[in-house]
């Protein structure tokens, strides 16, 4: 009730502070003339405080619409990638595509400015919050995956845009949380007057796709200049990407790409086809001793694998109708190629729509009002699903298809197959691998954001004022078609008619509708803002010039709804022979149960900024704020930044900041929540390598590893310190070199400890213990495993000197905060414009390097460190999440972007190009410690442009282009689609022509 009684104080001021300076004003006719004055300043990013001399002195990149126009581009994550200083996109589609109904899947993507990670950086629109995406998905942080949330950079458009502001530091002692690595604004089109429209058409040489691009911009004034309403629609569709449009992608065993002398080229690391097919394997249930089968149809051991007809390993077994065969365990798993068909990009229709109305009253007040929507339908093809290893799905004895079936079942095999002991009742089938191949997964995704802002400003006296009051939704509808309910495929394997499903016909026939359900998932999010701010740029008076000042008040709600599936969500469960249900089990084959979830939170910020002119050249501003969340608590960060021009050609910077990102709602929120992720059991491979069992032929120690995790109110917000210091640099006219050194050292960074790292602390445990008293011996309490009962399996354990372990259940890991990661880089940009008798040039090149990223191990992570640095664990074994990142897995040394311009009367042609330095694939290092190196990739697009009017009637724009002139393709990875797709794109050459017209 405090809360709420708060709550409501702070709007009752935000709304009186507003109406009371809008009344001073209608007294104040004396200052209208320096109203209009003070409005025709430009906020540009990084300050609040209109007309900012600090603001030149800080690392800002723009994008102006006419570089975003030359750049060839249709959506927010690729223009992203032509700013040097962001790093992956981890809403990748290509890179999500293995994902199921927990990834943030249709058309998304995400801002990562520096790689620090989704989340860390802030991105405003006309300089204030934007909402976050309404769905979330996971991305590794420490030691394994934590749930992230963006905001949507594809629900901002990249036409009707005036320019993109890209703050190279930390702010958010200006903007408040998030703000760590830095801030991108988009600055609309504001009191736009004219009408033209933009039609836009896109073809690939590789690929049947085309791309179509449709967009109208009006905009009027009304009672004599006073009152501006400006409108803008675009509309884009896009072709899905297939796998099979390509052969590169059309099969997922990438091994035939490598060069024959590859030390990967014999291994397995690039089969990424799966041994899940329709072919499965099964063991007989119960035990199959005494049942006297005779071997033709399995093992001795009751071990069958079956594979189509014709196929090699069916010689020695037997065929059991359908076009299959079974034999006996041992004879190679029949793979299934998971790029058969399914989509790398979906099919898309995307409208971006924006309003605006503007009108200055009489007494110098000016109302903005800025109205937003966003919707985006598309559709994907998935691989079919394939049940989790942890859900045991049987083929019932009864089952009319089952060969072991009972004795009159025109599908039981004869006795000369079988033998004469299998029970006349028949014998269940336990499915070990397999997958529905009958269908494919098709998940129809419909986003939607919408945006309202209601803004008052002026001048009361000596003082501009600014207030505005926000609104804004983001929903997702996630439906999958062709998903499979383990009950009722349950239900269907043991149907003693021929409506049963036949899991043995090769997917043929199989009477796979009966199981059949759509999957949904119903994500929202909500923003509410309402600020108030007071500036002057004459506070008082120094030697050197006026001090300017801004206070302001913000007060926001922030919200989040997760609505899973019944079948997800414990509504309708499913308990397999295990007796696993839910949490740990969910009733959709292939998708790990999650319950629903919401939270929400307000945050009171309180902030202050100070210009000062500190000499005739040194300006500095001091920036303080104070952040209140009703669910963390209080933050209070500070930052101080110097410009100094000892001569008029050079400026020197600096600045020193805190800043902070709260823990999201979700890490907050959620209940518990269990995943399945393919995992190494530490404690298992030191057992087979020092134990007899260096190939694993008694223990299995990659598995399917269950993770449950949990939400915590006890989280802390993430507090960095932030340095940057450099110049800008004039030496001739038209000629500007600029070099930033920054710095990012992040404390308290929300992740978990990991699976894996928590089976290493169990060895750990394990050989500080050693075998004296194995019997009361319990390892890492976070590691449940299975109670050993394979006598085989123990002996390799105490070969090893250390006490067995059985199968890992599940490993318990909460979210928490963990260590410390530091990310330093310096950026170089060079700019040259020159005019010639034959035309404008203008010339670009920025540069990020990258020059450490380090995640510092901490707690637990540092007593593994320390363990292996004693000799005590061995040094192959990695800590994971807790080292030096570098050009690991997605983070590049250096990335640069080039933009090349020429302007001659009516004619235009730009070439710009992105380059982007090689990586480390670390899943792929060798025992040795050879490294696979993903080389560097770089493109160049190139456009023309030609200008003219049609007999004073309109003028217009033809644009023709090309993208990825070189037909450059992305490097070699081990991955979904052989190519690191956050990173790269594997597109190839594609070609557009654009049409604009301006009445």
């Amino acid at each position: 009730m405090q809360r709420l009684n708060v709550r409501r104080a702070v709007f009752a001021l935000l709304a009186l502070c507003a109406s009371s300076v809008g009344l001073a004003q209608q007294d104040g006719d004396d200052t209208e003339g320096s109203a209009d004055e003070e409005l025709d300043e430009i906020v540009v990013i990084g300050s609040q405080i209109r007309g900012a001399n600090i603001s030149g002195a800080l690392p800002v990149s723009v994008l102006s619409a006419e570089d975003i126009e030359v750049l060839g581009i249709d959506s927010g994550d690729e223009l992203l990638e032509f700013l040097a200083e962001n790093g992956q996109n981890f809403f990748s589609e290509a890179e999500n595509v293995s994902g199921g109904v927990n990834s943030a899947r249709g058309d998304i993507g995400a801002f990562n400015l520096r790689n620090l990670g989704t989340g860390n950086t802030l991105v405003l629109l006309n300089g204030r919050r934007l909402v976050n995406a309404a769905s979330y998905q996971t991305e590794e942080v420490g030691g394994s995956f934590v749930p992230v949330n963006t905001v949507n950079s594809q629900s901002l458009p990249v036409y009707g845009i005036e320019r993109v502001e890209v703050l190279k530091d930390g702010a958010s002692a200006i903007y408040g949380a998030d703000a760590v690595a830095g801030v991108v604004n988009y600055v609309l089109k504001d009191d736009f007057e004219g009408f033209s429209v933009r039609t836009r058409l896109s073809e690939f040489d590789h690929l049947p796709r085309s791309d179509q691009t449709f967009g109208v911009e009006f905009g009027k004034n009304f009672n004599d200049g006073r009152t501006n309403l400006a409108l803008f629609v675009n509309h884009y569709r896009r072709d899905r990407v297939s796998s099979r449009d390509e052969a590169r992608w059309a099969d997922s065993d990438f091994r035939s790409r490598l060069p024959a002398d590859s030390p990967w080229a014999t291994g397995t690391q690039f089969r990424n086809n799966s041994a899940n097919s329709a072919y499965r394997q099964y063991d007989v249930v119960p035990s199959v001793a005494g049942t006297g089968l005779s071997g033709l149809l399995s093992d001795s051991a009751g071990d069958i694998e079956t594979f189509p007809l014709g196929d090699p390993r069916c010689e020695g077994g037997v065929d059991i109708g359908y076009g299959t065969c079974a034999n006996g365990d041992g004879q190679g798993t029949f793979r299934y190629n998971l790029n058969d068909n399914r989509d790398l990009l979906s099919e898309l229709d995307r409208t971006n729509f924006y309003a605006f109305l503007n009108h200055e009253f009489d007494n110098g007040v000016e109302a903005y009002t800025e109205v937003s929507a966003y919707l985006s339908n598309t559709n994907t093809i998935r691989q079919p699903s394939a049940p989790f290893s942890t859900v045991d799905l049987r083929v019932g004895a009864e089952n009319y298809w089952n060969p072991l079936g009972p004795c009159g079942s025109p599908n039981r095999l004869p006795d000369s197959v079988i033998g004469t002991d299998v029970p006349c009742e028949g014998l269940a089938l336990a499915i070990e691998n397999g997958r529905f191949t009958e269908v494919p997964r098709i998940v129809d995704n419909d986003g939607k954001t919408y945006r309202f802002l209601q803004g008052l400003r002026g001048t009361w006296g000596a003082w501009d004022w600014d207030t505005a009051f926000i609104w804004s939704r983001a929903e997702k509808e996630d439906i999958t078609s062709n998903r499979i309910s383990n009950t009722l495929m349950q239900e269907a394997l043991e149907d003693p008619t021929p409506a049963a499903y036949n899991p043995f016909s090769g997917g043929v026939d199989s009477n796979i509708e009966r199981t059949l359900i759509q999957v949904r998932r119903d994500n929202e999010t909500d923003l509410k803002l309402i600020d108030f701010k007071l500036s002057r740029n004459d506070l008082f008076e120094m030697p050197a010039g006026p001090v300017a000042f801004l206070a302001g008040l913000e007060y926001r709600e922030e919200s989040f709804e997760d609505d899973r599936d019944p079948r997800l969500d414990g509504t309708i469960t499913f308990t397999d022979f295990d007796g696993d249900t839910y949490p740990f089990v969910s009733d959709v084959v292939n998708s790990s149960p999650t319950p629903d979830s919401s939270g929400s939170r307000d945050v009171t910020s309180l902030f202050a900024e100070l210009q000062i002119p500190l000499l005739s050249n040194l300006d500095a501003q001091v920036a303080l704020r104070f952040e209140d969340f009703s669910d963390v608590g209080s933050t209070t960060v500070g930052k101080l930044a110097l410009g100094y021009r000892p001569v008029d050609q050079l400026l020197l910077r600096a600045s020193w900041s805190e800043a902070f990102r709260a823990p999201n709602l979700v890490t907050i929120n959620e209940e518990i929540v269990a995943r399945q992720n393919t995992r190494t059991d530490y404690a298992c491979l030191y057992a087979a390598e020092r134990g007899g069992d260096p190939d694993q032929d008694v223990v299995d120690c990659v598995n399917s590893t269950q993770r449950i995790a949990q939400g915590s109110d006890a989280l802390q917000p993430e507090e960095s310190t932030n340095y940057s210091f450099g110049f800008a640099w004039d030496p001739i006219e038209s000629l500007t070199l600029t070099l930033d050194f920054w710095s990012i050292e992040k404390e308290n960074t929300i992740g978990l400890f990991g699976e894996e790292n928590q089976t290493i602390l169990d060895l750990l445990l394990r050989l500080e213990a050693g075998t004296a008293n194995c019997a009361a011996f319990t390892g890492n309490p976070a590691v449940t495993r299975q109670a050993t009962d394979d006598t085989d399996i123990d002996a390799v354990y105490l070969a090893a000197g250390i006490c067995p372990a059985g199968d890992i259940q599940f490993v318990s890991d909460n979210y928490a905060n963990l260590d410390t990661r530091t990310v330093r880089g310096h950026d170089i940009g060079i700019y040259y414009n020159l005019d010639t008798p034959v035309g404008n040039f203008d010339f670009r090149l920025l540069a990020s390097y990258l020059d450490k990223f380090e995640q510092a191990a901490g707690g637990q992570a540092a007593e593994l460190v320390a363990a292996q640095q004693a000799g005590i664990l061995p040094a192959d074994f990695p800590v994971f999440g807790f080292a030096d990142l570098v050009r690991q897995d997605g983070n590049p040394e250096e990335k640069q972007t080039l933009r090349v311009g020429w302007r001659y009367n009516e004619f235009g042609a730009a070439l710009t190009g992105v380059r982007v330095s090689e990586i480390v694939q670390t899943s792929l290092t060798l025992s040795d410690g050879t490294e696979y190196v993903i080389p560097s990739m770089t493109t160049f697009n190139l456009t023309g442009s030609y200008r003219f009017d049609w007999r004073d009637q309109f003028s217009g724009r033809v644009r023709i282009g090309i993208n990825n002139v070189a037909d450059e393709r992305a490097p070699l990875a081990d991955d979904s689609f052989g190519y690191f797709a956050d990173l790269h794109r594997d597109l190839g050459r594609s070609y557009y022509a654009e049409i604009k017209l301006d009445f």
